[in-house]
């Protein structure tokens, strides 16, 4: 009976030691792994489905302390099971690795076979845009703007947004040519289903050529495309902006005609996604672009009513002496969005051009022009829900600038009202325009209205700012300055700002007037530079003076601004003394206030 009972033992001693060849976790404990330790068989496992040898699985035997990283043939993942659908026969290389309290541990590449071709993993219309079908291929090309899609080849998204398959929102898409080099539009990307998953990238760019050839994997499931001994197609010059150009890339949006695909940025300027877009080949050869309606001014609900009447149904409108014309779109937009003493040579008015009028009874529904030079123009004229003027006996032309341009009417004697300008609801401009030639512009005429027949420059508005809330000091610790701060979108005034951005909105002229008290030290007796800096909405026009007032002592002083362009909000709005803080005995003294801001 011992004989048995020690062989029974036995048995189950060896036993244990087979069962303890393939568990169903490894437990390691505590131990540091290395890339011994990470093997296939043991560490995970590679195993084809009984029924379809096409459908592989990948699966971590690490217990649940280790986070499993895989590399596959469709991109990367961190499950503990992975499921592969393989489409074509082939090799595959699988790399496994953990987080550990060390840090990342990979092990040696593992390879399976897959032996034959599974037509219903490629029978998903992704995979028929991309590639054109089974034993097909299909050339995608660089999108130079023109096709309806992009407005270029590059299109920039925020990464703190969402940028997922369509689900994103283009933070600049900044047109055709932003990436610099003209020789990417011969470049092309080829990619085929014949016996594989393949793909011929034809790079081109200024400074030569460059073919390559590799495979792809589209997984359909996540809209990721990984390419293996190859990069997707971009600008040469912008490689060094990403450190994966190959892995995991992000399909945005894939159709017949298009594709558009994400890369990190993930150099010195920051994380950013890049967009890079393509159409095919075959679509751009043939495309011939929908006839669009031509774009028209859009003017505000009400307009014909505020141009017909302010105070009385007769008004005067005097050509502006600051910025009397400009060039204009279809859809009324200025060109040029010239401002008071910034035309170019090329382009400067005339004097007296506020004198140059246009006086319109909407009652009787007569007009006359006076110009300048004594010459009087009258008769009857129509308006029509286009905002169209039709004026019976004519329009006189006038010279108004440079060498060549004039004040005149369409062979129809029609000016058009291209665009309305107001303040707190009331009218204080008006762009009228007439087409220039055979181009798809205006030429656009600026009108002030004078209701009462007199002076033809409109009065400033002024805007409300709230003391209270004002924040002024030392705020750039790294700077000498004294900061008065009205808003800053990178401040403490962004969610508490003392003025009303809405109500920031002008074209001509910003003027500010403020108080400072308490100045003590050398600050009470030297004078100091005090500069405007100002940045509307959009980041344009941006302003950054550095003398725009002279400070000296307490006192009141003004700062006026005349914009480039026109100003809509603020992102920066702030007025910094300069170099003044280490001068002033009792910052704390200090005391400032916005007396008046008025805008025109």
């Amino acid at each position: 009976m011992k004989l048995n009972y020690y062989i029974c033992l036995l048995m189950a001693s060896v036993l244990s030691i087979f069962s303890a060849c393939s568990p169903d976790e490894y437990d390691l404990g505590d131990k540091g792994l290395t890339t011994d330790d990470l093997v296939e068989g043991i560490a995970y496992t590679i195993t084809h489905d009984s029924e379809n040898p096409n459908i592989i699985y990948l699966e971590s035997k690490l217990g649940t302390g280790y986070t499993p990283l895989w590399e596959h043939p469709q991109g990367r993942s961190q499950e503990k099971k992975v499921t592969l659908k393989i489409p074509f026969e082939g090799t595959y290389t699988v790399t496994f690795g953990v987080e550990t309290r060390g840090g990342v541990v990979y092990g040696e590449p593992a390879t399976f076979e897959v032996s034959s071709f599974c037509a219903e993993f490629v029978d998903n219309e992704l995979w028929s845009f991309l590639t054109g079908g089974v034993d097909s291929e299909k050339v995608w090309i660089f999108d130079n703007g023109s096709y309806g899609y992009a407005a270029g080849e590059l299109t920039y998204a925020d990464p703190s947004s969402t940028t997922e398959w369509n689900n994103w929102t283009a933070n600049w898409d900044p047109g055709k040519g932003h990436t610099g080099d003209d020789g990417i539009w011969a470049s092309t990307m080829t990619f085929d289903l014949k016996g594989g998953a393949n793909v011929r990238v034809h790079s081109e760019s200024v400074s030569g050529t460059e073919d390559s050839e590799g495979t792809f994997m589209l997984n359909t499931d996540s809209h990721t495309i990984t390419f293996t001994d190859c990069d997707l197609l971009h600008t040469p010059s912008w490689s060094d902006r990403s450190t994966n150009w190959r892995r995991d890339l992000k399909i945005l949006e894939l159709d017949e005609n298009h594709l558009r695909v994400a890369v990190m940025r993930d150099n010195s300027e920051g994380a950013w996604w890049l967009i890079w877009n393509f159409v095919s080949k075959e679509f751009a050869d043939n495309y011939v672009p929908e006839e669009q309606p031509e774009p028209e001014p859009t003017l505000p609900d009400g307009w014909k009513d505020a141009v017909s009447q302010t105070v009385s149904t007769t008004i005067q409108w005097n050509m502006s002496a600051d910025v009397p014309f400009d060039w204009a779109n279809l859809d009324g937009s200025l060109m040029n969005n010239f401002t008071a003493g910034n035309y170019p040579d090329w382009a400067t008015p005339v004097a007296e051009l506020d004198k140059l009028s246009m006086t319109l009874d909407s009652k009787a529904m007569t007009y006359k022009f006076a110009l300048p030079d004594g010459t009087v123009k009258s008769g009857a004229y129509t308006l029509d829900d286009k905002g169209v003027y039709t004026f019976e006996d004519g329009v006189p032309s006038y010279h108004i600038g440079g060498g060549d341009i004039m004040f005149f009417a369409n062979s129809d004697n029609q000016l058009r009202i291209l665009s309305l300008e107001t303040i707190a609801g009331n009218v204080t401009g008006m762009w009228l325009g007439v087409r220039n030639g055979d181009k798809e512009e205006y030429v656009a005429y600026h009108f002030i209205p004078n209701a009462a027949g007199g002076s033809s420059t409109p009065e400033p508005e002024a805007v409300a700012v709230d003391n209270g809330k004002l924040v002024f000091g030392h705020l750039e610790t790294d700077k000498n300055n004294f900061r008065i701060e009205l808003y800053n979108e990178y401040g403490s005034t962004k969610d508490n700002s003392p003025v009303d951005l809405s109500a920031l909105t002008f074209d001509y002229s910003m003027e500010l007037t403020f108080s400072i008290s308490g100045l003590s030290g050398d600050a009470l007796t030297k004078e100091y530079n005090a500069g405007l800096m100002y940045t509307a909405s959009g980041w344009w026009p941006s302003y950054s003076g550095v003398a725009d007032v002279k400070i000296k002592g307490d006192g009141t002083y003004t700062v006026t601004y005349k914009p480039e362009a026109a100003v809509n909000g603020a992102i920066v709005f702030v007025i910094d003394i300069f170099d003044i803080v280490s001068d002033i005995a009792d910052l704390d003294a200090v005391k400032v206030t916005i007396d008046s801001l008025k805008v025109l």
